[in-house]
């Protein structure tokens, strides 16, 4: 069971680190965030699926959500890419969500600042 879990993370680690390189290096759509960032890969246990929580950096919640949208919309593709760079006999089918929690605990870290 625990050589399953440690499997599972370094999974997660390699799809996280290929899939930023895949967004810097070859999607070149105008419209994406230049400052995203992948927090993390959460992968389910048959290799099947996989949720990655991406961070957008833009102010404005419409370019955030299209952004997220874009992803989504290239998932196939970078999915492709990952296929060739990755040796892995299944290639998990990828949804990127929207992680806001580290912008929240910014937030919360500055009120907790400002109350010291």
């Amino acid at each position: 069971m625990y050589k399953n879990i440690y499997r599972l993370n370094r999974i997660s680690q390699e799809i996280k680190k290929e899939i930023s390189y895949i967004i810097q290096k070859f999607l070149h759509d105008p419209r994406l965030n230049q400052f995203s960032t992948i927090l993390d890969v959460i992968i389910s246990k048959d290799l099947s699926y996989a949720k990655i929580y991406v961070s957008v950096n833009k102010i404005n919640n419409n370019l955030k959500t299209s952004s997220i949208k874009i992803l989504n919309q290239a998932s196939s593709y970078i999915r492709f890419l990952l296929g060739k760079n990755l040796k892995l006999r299944i290639v998990p089918q990828l949804v990127f969500i929207d992680d806001c929690s580290y912008i929240e605990g910014n937030k919360i870290s500055n009120l907790l600042k400002t109350l010291q």
